[in-house]
């Protein structure tokens, strides 16, 4: 390492020499040292071994400029000769390039997909551990989707639909919870209506007189009802309630069958 004012001084040959002699030094070690060389010139290097990094002074010598890392190869740089359409080597941050392709990541989330020898790395990250695929094919997503070989997955949600998370919902409100059916909650199937589940109605009954036994005014007498021209409508009852289908009703919603897969590892 070595630094120098490149002014050499009057003096004796071996001084002048060794004057010389420090000057080239300075210049073939790029005037390295842990802090700026005293004296500056306008496009100067220096070889800062404090930050590690090359620099260059600019072209008002009021401030140097990085140009890239001592310990990298290329100083770290990106070469013209990796991408044919750029005309000089390049160097970005990763904020940068983020605003080139259109995303944003990290330097280590770009370094991981760089690094990658396979979809293996991106298709985990798409489908974690405890994710649910959908498919309409029966092969197991292991085998069938690409990066994903010893991924182990199970057949999931087997004659039911998914339903989200509902946290005010009681029925809803667990991960994986279960419940319903395609029938009536009953042991049967179905259920006998009781009085107060029918719907209101009336029945009109046509009594068949005997001289014998009743006049024609005597069926008025029938209680709980009223008597026109020998026909009795009794009182209407039932309290109109609901009622469960029979399975004979279909009470499912429209759907369609898919496959379910959940990984599990």
């Amino acid at each position: 390492m070595s630094q120098h004012d490149y002014n050499v001084a009057n003096g004796t040959g071996a001084a002048v020499r060794a004057d010389i002699n420090l000057a080239l030094t300075a210049i073939a070690t790029a005037n390295s040292g842990g802090s700026s060389p005293s004296t500056t010139y306008a496009f100067q290097l220096w070889a800062d071994t404090t930050s590690g990094n090359l620099k260059i002074r600019n072209g008002g010598n009021s401030a140097w400029i990085v140009v890239g890392a001592l310990a990298s190869a290329n100083l770290g740089l990106m070469l013209a000769t990796r991408f044919p359409n750029v005309n000089a080597n390049v160097t970005a941050s990763d904020e940068e390039l983020n605003k080139m392709d259109g995303v944003t990541a990290t330097t280590a989330e770009i370094n991981l997909l760089a690094g990658a020898s396979s979809l293996g790395v991106i298709m985990t990250a798409i489908y974690p551990v405890g994710h649910v695929y959908t498919s309409v094919v029966s092969t197991n997503p292991a085998s069938l989707l690409a990066g994903m070989s010893g991924t182990t997955w199970v057949a999931f949600g087997s004659g039911k639909t998914l339903v989200g998370l509902d946290s005010s919902d009681s029925s809803f409100n667990q991960i994986e919870e279960t419940g319903g059916s395609k029938t009536d909650n009953t042991t049967s199937g179905s259920t006998t209506l009781t009085i107060a589940q029918m719907p209101s109605h009336t029945h009109t009954l046509t009594p068949v007189i005997q001289s014998s036994i009743a006049t024609d005014g005597e069926p008025n007498r029938v209680s709980g009802g009223t008597a026109n021209n020998g026909n009795v409508t009794a009182s209407p009852t039932g309290g109109g309630g609901g009622h469960t289908h029979t399975n004979s009703h279909s009470i499912l919603q429209p759907y369609i069958v898919v496959y379910f897969w959940k990984r599990t590892a």
